[in-house]
């Protein structure tokens, strides 16, 4: 996995340029350019409006078959190129990000949700955000547990487990202060198994 191809989606309202920020810190952790594409529409799939979320497994299921219609918008940390670049027909992880709120039936809440055999993730960033706990805002904070779960939705994806190092960005993520005390990398034996292809799914 030397040529890690690597996709990102946003979803429905969220910020693009918040997204394509956060992707710009993204490169530079696995040293390649991530597609961005087109925002796809958000999916009524796996929508609960008692609870005012998405069901996070079933929200991922239908955006992975809507992704191949859209189109490539640019590639982040890529070199400019005439014209428009061509789709990367399977890339090695796929991941969108949404701002809606994400659970799962085990769950109250999610700030990601990956399906490893389909290479996709999904990431939210609701929950990461301080406005959500009725804190004051403190963007500079959130756009880096964006970074952050981006890398460990793109880790998860394309076949990592969960990482026993709390400073990796593969170790599980629980709560806010799980995300907030990690580095933005991967730990030497995760980037060394996502680098050179030793990943068994």
């Amino acid at each position: 996995m030397s040529e890690l191809r690597v996709t990102v989606i946003p979803v429905g309202r969220v910020d693009v340029a918040e997204v394509e920020g956060a992707l710009a810190r993204v490169t530079k952790v696995i040293h390649k350019p991530i597609e961005l594409r087109e925002p796809a529409p958000l999916p009524r799939a796996g929508e609960d409006s008692s609870r005012g979320q998405h069901g996070a497994a079933e929200l991922l299921a239908a955006l992975r078959l809507g992704a191949p219609r859209l189109a490539v918008v640019k590639l982040v940390g890529g070199a400019a190129s005439e014209g428009q670049p061509v789709p990367i027909p399977s890339p090695d992880a796929m991941v969108f990000v949404t701002d809606v709120d994400l659970f799962t039936p085990s769950t109250d809440g999610v700030f990601m949700h990956v399906t490893p055999a389909q290479h996709a993730g999904l990431v939210s960033v609701r929950r990461l955000r301080e406005a959500f706990y009725r804190r004051r805002a403190d963007p500079k904070r959130q756009r880096a547990r964006l970074v952050k779960e981006i890398l460990r939705a793109i880790g998860r994806a394309a076949g990592l487990p969960n990482c026993p190092d709390p400073a990796c960005v593969v170790s599980p993520t629980q709560a806010l202060p799980d995300i907030d005390r990690k580095a933005e990398r991967f730990c030497s034996a995760c980037w060394r198994r996502l680098s050179t292809g030793s990943i068994r799914i």
